[in-house]
């Protein structure tokens, strides 16, 4: 009777250790908004550098996510490097219609944990994306992220390289 009720008990906490483990690696902790009144992890936006830029626009009568190819490089520069700090994105839309901003990993690579950040972007709007080092180091293993509109199938796909 005892070892029934042992190993019932002790399964019990494997199950939840595992599932805890598989919360902890869930993303999803980007933050959306403008400059002024949008955080991340307790630090406003303002307080911190944009990193990355992306701006829809028509190119050679394309729609499109420019630039082509973005570079993020997360690799400790000099002595004191990121510490932690959040990415941000800044993200603005200067067509005529609205424009959808998807970041997510390749489907190819993706895992259960990926990240997948999808915005709609007004026409003429500008919105600000933070996401905390955590979630992009933990959810992006394979350093390589497509950007795309997820409301205009034909528009051309951007790609974002991430070297950690």
């Amino acid at each position: 009777m005892h070892k029934v009720l042992l190993s019932v008990l002790l399964s019990v906490m494997l199950v939840a250790a595992g599932s805890s483990v598989a919360l902890a690696l869930q993303s999803g902790g980007f933050s959306v908004g403008n400059l002024e009144t949008g955080s991340v992890v307790g630090q406003s936006f303002k307080s911190l550098d944009v990193d990355l830029e992306f701006t829809a626009l028509m190119l050679g009568g394309k729609k499109a996510w420019y630039p082509g190819t973005a570079i993020l490089d997360l690799r400790n520069q000099g002595t004191l490097g990121r510490r932690g700090q959040p990415i941000l994105i800044k993200v603005t839309n200067t067509l005529k219609g609205e424009h959808g901003f998807n970041l997510s990993a390749d489907s190819a690579f993706a895992g259960p944990t990926s990240m997948q950040v999808e915005i709609t972007v007004k026409p003429g709007e500008t919105r600000y994306i933070g996401i905390p080092m955590s979630d992009l180091t933990f959810v992006t293993a394979p350093g390589s992220m497509k950007v795309r509109c997820q409301l205009h199938e034909a528009h051309l796909t951007s790609h974002l390289m991430i070297f950690k």
